[in-house]
Order: C-alpha cells, then sequence, then structure tokens
C-alpha cells in the first residue's frame, strides 16, 4: 500500500508540474497557511450584533496566485488536498454543510494586510478546488482500451473539482492546442464559449453571489449558537443521511430506522 500510494503521489507531481509549465497561469504563494492563530493573520470574524461575533480559525492547504501586471491586485485560487474524491455539492452549500472551501477563499477575500505576505493591495477570489492525491482513474471496456492514452487517462485522474469564476479562466487554462477541461471540469462550445452544461464554471456574479452566501449562513449558525440551540436534527439527501459515515454511531442513541430526518432540497435562486 505504501508504495501504490507513493507511485501515486509521484504521478500526481509529475502531471501538476506539466499543467503548470503549459497552461496553468498560477503559481503556489502559500502552503499551510494558518488564520487566526496569531496577530500577522487574524481571524475572521463576523458581527452578530448586539456586541456579539463569530471569529473563524483555520488552516488553508494552498493558495496560488496569478499577480496582474498592471494592477496592485492578485487573483487567488485555493486548493485542498483530499485521499479521496470530494465535490462539491450545490444542495449542501445552500444549507450551510460544505462551507470550508469557500469560506477560506472569504478570508482572503477580507484578509486585513495583503501587501505584507502576498505582496499586493488587494485578493481577488478565482476559484476552490478539491484534488484527490490518489486519483481517479474511469473504468475502462478492456484492456486495451485502458492502455491507448495513458497519459491522458492519468491527467484526467487528477482532475480539480471546485468552483471558479469563468473571468478568470484564461490564467487558469491557458493552453493553445491542448484539449480544454483537463485539469478543470468545463466544456466549451464550437463559439469558445462556457457550456451553460459546466456547472463548475460560474459567471462572476452567480461566484460572488455564492461567497456571499457562505458569510450568510455563518452568521445564521453563529446567531443560533448564542441563542442557545442544539438541536439533533442530522439530515438527509436522497438516500444519503448525515450518519452514514458517522465515527459515533455505535453509541449513538439515534435509531436511523425510524428517526425522522431533515430533508434538504433544492433552494431556488432568487432574482
Amino acid at each position: 500500500m505504501a508504495r501504490v500510494l507513493t507511485r501515486s503521489l509521484e504521478d500526481f507531481v509529475e502531471t501538476l508540474v506539466s499543467w503548470m509549465r503549459e497552461r496553468y497561469r498560477f503559481d503556489p504563494s502559500q502552503v499551510e497557511l494558518a488564520f487566526g492563530h496569531q496577530d500577522d493573520s487574524p481571524a475572521w470574524e463576523i458581527d452578530l450584533g448586539h456586541d456579539r461575533r463569530l471569529a473563524l480559525q483555520g488552516r488553508i492547504d494552498r493558495v496560488d496566485l496569478f499577480r496582474n501586471p498592471d494592477s496592485d491586485e492578485a487573483l487567488c485560487v485555493v486548493v485542498d488536498y483530499k485521499s479521496s474524491q470530494n465535490q462539491l455539492d450545490p444542495v449542501l452549500m445552500a444549507h450551510g454543510l460544505q462551507l470550508q472551501l469557500l469560506t477560506y477563499l472569504n478570508v482572503l477575500r477580507l484578509w486585513s494586510n495583503p501587501r505584507e505576505l502576498f505582496e499586493v493591495g488587494r485578493l481577488v477570489p478565482a476559484g476552490v478546488f478539491y484534488v484527490n492525491l490518489r486519483g481517479k482513474y474511469e473504468r475502462s471496456h478492456n484492456r486495451r482500451a485502458a492502455l491507448a492514452d495513458s497519459q491522458q487517462a492519468r491527467k484526467l485522474a487528477y482532475q480539480h473539482t471546485g468552483r471558479f469564476d469563468t473571468r478568470a479562466l484564461r490564467q487558469l487554462d491557458d493552453g493553445p492546442g491542448t484539449p480544454p477541461g483537463e485539469q478543470f471540469n468545463y466544456r466549451l462550445t464550437q463559439a469558445g464559449e462556457v457550456n451553460k452544461g459546466s456547472r463548475e464554471a460560474l459567471a462572476t456574479v452567480h461566484f460572488e453571489a455564492l461567497l456571499d452566501s457562505v458569510e450568510v449562513n455563518l452568521r445564521k449558525m453563529g446567531k443560533e449558537i448564542f441563542s442557545g440551540a442544539a438541536h439533533i436534527a442530522p439530515y438527509r439527501k436522497g438516500t444519503t443521511t448525515a450518519c452514514d459515515q458517522c465515527d459515533y454511531l455505535a453509541i449513538c442513541r439515534l435509531d436511523p430506522w425510524t428517526h425522522s430526518f431533515r430533508v434538504l432540497k433544492k433552494v431556488e435562486e432568487t432574482a
């Protein structure tokens, strides 16, 4: 197993370096970036009213920057490494259950003194991505098909999943003569526009609205904490429940066979 994981990591690094050389215009700037743990990287504080605040602290796996040569700002991307496949689910995000990556990007957007650490006056959010370190290879019909284009298959295995601003697409994936959508999940129309079915690619107004919704959810949670709310309300989404991967299921007194789960439904967008 150790040899397999080592080989997977080697494949991942080789693929990542290849993208950086050929098409990815961002540069890694910070790794294991802590916030809220020291004076020079303060916590993200959200005003809850009545002299109450919610302070968040954490550590960001990786921050990449594209510095604009014509202005005093940089596009920023948050990358989070995982040992398995992870995806951002719009229903879970809307209900405040998948906020980690987007919270990190908000922290960078509101960083109090970016010049000191990042050498720019302003950080502009461009995207958030999960990266599966083990890779996810698609099934093939036979051995010949699996080995037909092993290099391309490896690139797709390490494809980043998340959300990004289409305004930054040229900096994220600038590879003339190479097929789009290797590193990031999107498709282009014949006219060169982002296909409407590419749900990970968001127009700027929708991407910014997604970031703003994180603060709304966190403020709501903070107010509920101060009010003393501590409901036992695990969720159900389709056939999935919050109990499916709970480490404390063996000692929990909640019976998943009889419990009435909190059903998560799609939140309709308002104009």
